[in-house]
């Protein structure tokens, strides 16, 4: 299983993935765990229309994308190596 830095280091769009399949599954984790990936998932689905059209929108959703990226890491990271 990899760790939180190695998952930090994966495509967004992959850490969603399994944060689905976390929420998808709520009969293997807690109730709060499972309604924590789904609330993940939701914010980089959120980030995939936002709009980027100028220079500092751009950093602004790095940035956004960069810490949904740290916190869905820390997050199964806990969830997956427990």
């Amino acid at each position: 299983m990899p760790t939180e830095q190695e998952l930090e280091e994966l495509p967004l769009d992959v850490l969603a993935v399994w944060c689905k399949r976390i929420a998808d599954r709520p009969e293997q984790v807690t109730e709060a765990a499972s309604a924590e990936a789904e609330k993940l998932r939701r914010q980089w689905f959120e980030l995939q229309g936002a709009p980027g059209s100028g220079e500092e929108e751009r950093e602004e959703l790095a940035h956004q994308e960069s810490e949904l990226r740290k916190r869905m890491a820390k997050f199964l990271s806990g969830v997956l190596l427990p």
